[in-house]
């Protein structure tokens, strides 16, 4: 019975390729490895080699040859095989010089977990909020530090001191060129504060579970997850998001040789957030200018949510552009 096939089953081997093998070299070396797997009896059905794959900076040197390299071709490979067989892949491996590290794993899919789903869209929308509130405060306080600026230049401009030079008049007060750039660097402060807090919140988390299973495992190999990774490019891109908007709106911020324009185009259905978190009541919905979310009453992360638009009903915030978070949109597929 011991040497009786069992029935195949699914495995992963992700493998790291020694830096110095050259770009022109490594479509063969790879073809090798999958040979391979063919070879012991193996039905390759996917590979991953390109982003968040491919060549990446180890989070710690290995010892490889007679020095220490910091960088390797990652390749990952899913595949069925029979257990049996698995000491016979695993014995080519050993003995390809290219190699500098791998391991093989028994695989299956991971279904998606929603509540972390929740808990990382729920930290892109903090991040997105407190950028906001931030840039809001920041330009206020720009504004009128460019007034009072302008006030004084035009008193300066009738006193006798500046009479005769009617040129000094038109330029701009350098204090109203400092406040709009303290906007800026106010908002981007913030941004990078709220995006660093909620990203290294949710990163530690799947560090440490990945580290943990890698431990049990008693392997060395120094990988960064690929949830942490797909969590932080999203963290990362609604917080440029986020950015973005507070550069244009500090852009926008009156200079002393021009009278304020506040006046913003309101989408139908909706009202003007008020700063504070709340809607009216005949305005139940909290839009998200930034991310472009809106959140209905009852859902997670409604009362955390600072609006800059409460929309009357789901239907006027959608046709002003905005989209359901992940939630509401699993909540109205429910329905």
């Amino acid at each position: 019975m011991r040497d009786q096939e069992r029935a195949p089953r699914k495995y992963e081997l992700m493998t790291i390729l020694h830096p110095d093998v050259a770009e022109e070299s490594l479509p063969g070396e790879l073809e090798r490895i999958s040979g391979f797997i063919t070879a012991a009896g193996g039905e390759l059905f996917e590979t991953l080699q390109d982003s968040p794959w491919g060549r990446r900076r180890l989070a710690y040197p290995i010892r490889s040859g007679s020095r220490d390299v910091r960088d390797g071709y990652y390749t990952v490979w899913r595949f069925t095989l029979g257990p049996t067989r698995v000491n016979d892949l695993e014995r080519e491996l050993k003995l390809n010089t290219q190699l500098i590290r791998y391991i093989v794993l028994s695989w299956e899919p991971t279904p998606i977990d929603p509540k972390a789903v929740e808990a990382a869209e729920i930290a892109a929308e903090d991040a997105a909020a407190a950028a906001y509130v931030a840039a809001q405060n920041a330009a206020a306080a720009a504004e009128e530090d460019a007034a009072e600026a302008y006030a004084a230049s035009q008193v300066a401009a009738v006193s006798p001191e500046t009479e005769a030079d009617d040129e000094t008049s038109a330029i701009e007060p350098v204090a109203a060129e400092e406040a709009r750039a303290d906007v800026l660097e106010a908002a981007e402060a913030a941004v990078e504060t709220s995006m660093r807090l909620a990203a290294e919140e949710v990163r530690t988390d799947a560090l440490t579970a990945e580290a943990e299973a890698l431990e049990a495992t008693g392997a060395e190999l120094a990988i960064e997850p690929v949830e942490a990774i797909e969590e932080r490019e999203e963290l990362e891109s609604d917080a440029a998001a986020a950015l973005e908007k507070a550069e244009a709106e500090a852009s926008a911020t009156p200079t002393a040789a021009s009278a304020p324009d506040t006046t913003d185009e309101i989408p139908v259905g909706a009202v003007r957030g008020d700063g504070t978190g709340e809607c009216p009541e005949d305005y139940p919905v909290k839009g998200n200018a930034t991310s472009k979310l809106y959140h209905s009453p009852g859902s997670p992360s409604y009362k955390r949510t600072v609006p800059e638009y409460c929309f009357a009903s789901t239907e006027a915030a959608e046709a002003a552009g905005f989209n359901p978070t992940k939630y509401e949109a699993a909540h109205e597929e429910g329905e």
